[in-house]
């Protein structure tokens, strides 16, 4: 292997580390903000053309399923975008009130794709492409470069977090933000304290994937170790109880219900990610459990003592009733029976939920989304969606299980890629966290964390064993 060889494989996974913290930053504001999302796909561009310019090719480390994922993902929103003839399109089922709405501005006759709102579905595509190249980036990494993307997930995690809680200092009037719209309690880069409770749940998974090849290390271990982390374990259990601390406030701190109550299920995820560090060492293996529980429970007094404090705010969210998520999925739910089997086209959810809403439920706010993931994506594509989906799922778990048995060494690696798509699979039944383009970003990566790895690192890489 050559010099210039090596470089390539060091370069490629800083490439997509910046990248990813890129998304993190500029990806949470959602639709109602453009401007950051622009900017996004503009970094997303400089990122492919540096992925490309670098030497070597990385395309013998990527297995096929990955092209057949991506392949899913782009199919859906490509076969929207193609145009049908008007004999075609109207004979269609759910097509018969599109027709006749374009009838009253003379566009029967047109040539007319799936997608009610092309470029809607156009901007879905585009948004889908930036997760896709992390997704493929970090499937073509060897362990070491999947290790160093867990390692900027988790940084940037915590930046997040200390991002929200110097926004949550300064008040919602002066605190800085990237979008129009301020979240009064911690959200970080997000616009959405839900989207910014995934990210500090993904990265406490994260950190504790990122720190065990530390941990795992025997203290009285001889000679030099080429992992750049083992030089001192005993100080990585000071650094990871430290950020988990952090993440785990700051997550009760973003006041997000379903995110808090996801907590605990995440904890357990950590204490599965740190076994191979924590077996046969006695009561210490209790520690990660016993601290998390300590403050989960300090937390609990102090917001439950101070009613007029920001975390007294949070215990308040739970004895709040919110029928409004029922009525959207009500009108969602038969604005899809309407638009069935084809759905409306990616992108074109609200529009459809606008015109679907009842009159007794209406209120001056307009609704931006479904509140629920899968019903959005039922009613944006239809039957193709469902198939595409179940299609997508069985291919990544039939990796992850793939990768469980052939990569041993890898498996706290696996075990966070399965937490990233848990959390988000779990929370996309009452929010939308897909469709924030950071947290699809880190969706993407957590898929590509599933994916098979090369047996033999294509550039320079340096397999960790973390003694599973």
């Amino acid at each position: 292997m050559t010099s210039r060889e090596v470089v390539a494989g060091s370069r490629r996974p800083m490439i997509a580390a910046l990248f990813l913290a890129a998304a993190v930053v500029l990806g949470g504001g959602g639709s109602p903000n453009p401007a950051t999302e622009l900017l996004l796909q503009l970094t997303f561009v400089a990122a492919a053309l540096a992925w490309l310019w670098t030497p070597g090719s990385p395309s013998r480390a990527v297995s096929r399923g990955v092209w057949l994922i991506c392949g899913l993902a782009l199919a859906l929103p490509l076969i929207q975008l193609v145009p049908l003839p008007p004999g075609i399109w109207t004979g269609l089922p759910g097509q018969a009130d599109r027709a006749a709405a374009l009838a009253l501005v003379g566009g029967e006759g047109a040539w007319q794709p799936l997608s009610h709102s092309p470029p809607r579905t156009l901007a879905a595509l585009l948004a889908i492409v930036p997760a896709l190249f992390l997704f493929y980036a970090t499937a073509s990494f060897d362990t070491h470069g999947r290790w160093w993307m867990a390692g900027a997930v988790a940084a940037m995690a915590v930046v997040a977090a200390i991002y929200g809680a110097i926004q949550v200092s300064l008040g919602p009037l002066n605190a800085p933000s990237f979008y129009d719209q301020v979240s009064p309690t911690l959200s970080g880069f997000h616009a959405n304290r839900n989207a910014g409770v995934d990210v500090f749940l993904i990265g406490l998974a994260a950190a504790a994937a990122f720190l065990l090849p530390s941990l795992a290390v025997p203290e009285q271990k001889r000679g030099r170790s080429t992992h750049p982390m083992r030089a001192a374990p005993r100080y990585g259990w000071i650094v990871l109880a430290g950020l988990l601390a952090v993440l785990i406030v700051a997550a009760l701190m973003t006041a997000s219900r379903t995110g808090i109550l996801l907590l605990p299920l995440v904890l357990l995820g950590v204490w599965a990610i740190l076994w191979p560090a924590l077996a046969g060492r006695g009561l210490l293996r209790f520690a990660p459990g016993v601290a998390a529980a300590a403050v989960l429970a300090g937390v609990a007094v102090v917001a439950l003592q101070g009613r007029n404090t920001a975390l007294g705010s949070v215990a308040e969210r739970f004895v709040e009733f919110d029928a409004s998520r029922q009525e959207l999925w009500r009108d969602a739910w038969f604005a899809a029976s309407q638009a069935w089997p084809f759905g409306v086209g990616l992108g074109g959810g609200q529009p459809a939920l606008i015109a679907a809403e009842r009159l007794e439920v209406l209120d001056p706010l307009l609704p931006n989304r479904v509140h629920n993931d899968y019903l959005e994506l039922l009613l944006e594509g239809g039957l193709i969606a469902l198939v595409l989906f179940a299609a997508s799922v069985v291919v990544v778990l039939a990796a992850a299980w793939r990768s469980w048995r052939e990569r041993p060494e890898q498996r706290h690696l696996t075990l966070l890629g399965l937490a990233v798509l848990a959390i988000a699979a779990a929370h996309s039944f009452v929010d939308y966290p897909i469709r924030s383009m950071a947290l699809a970003c880190l969706i993407g990566t957590g898929a590509g964390l599933l994916m098979r790895a090369p047996r033999k690192p294509a550039s320079g890489e340096t397999a960790l064993d973390v003694g599973t």
